[in-house]
């Protein structure tokens, strides 16, 4: 899982945020983990 950066941020719309939000609901009906690199995610928005 990647981080949102101002760039995906900037393309964002209600209908991408809605399917955000469902695809984690989903993950947490489902009791699977999110894999994400923390480390990462804070370096690739460290610029904004």
């Amino acid at each position: 899982m990647k981080a949102h950066t101002k760039e995906t941020q900037a393309t964002m719309t209600p209908e991408k945020s809605l399917q955000f939000l469902k695809e984690g609901n989903q993950r947490f009906q489902n009791n699977l983990k999110a894999h994400r690199n923390l480390l990462e995610q804070v370096n690739d928005t460290s610029e904004g």
